[in-house]
């Protein structure tokens, strides 16, 4: 079963960023202002909305290398049990012997 719900909300959330970045620009240069102060707010605007995306991309490695380790540690776990149950299923002498 796949976990559609979290590839839509990143598609929704990356869709908001785009949509406000989109939005900033062009108020600020449809706004009346200076050239070099129009320039001056899209240069600020465009750190802010680096950093911001930048921080959610990171937020979102870090849970992703959160959930390989979870998975890698239940393929581990479910590895070792195998190995016990053969180990386990060998030791013991048959029914009929």
């Amino acid at each position: 079963m796949r976990d559609d719900n979290g590839n839509a909300a990143t598609g929704v959330l990356l869709g908001i960023i785009i949509g406000a970045a989109a939005g900033a620009a062009l108020a600020l240069l449809l706004a009346p202002a200076a050239g070099e102060e129009t320039r001056r707010r899209l240069g600020d605007t465009a750190r802010k909305l680096g950093s911001e995306g930048k921080r959610r991309f990171d937020d979102l490695k870090d849970a992703a290398g959160d959930r390989v380790s979870e998975v890698k540690d239940a393929v581990r776990a479910g590895r070792d049990a195998y190995r016990d149950a053969r180990t386990t299923q060998q030791k013991e002498p048959s029914v009929g012997s």
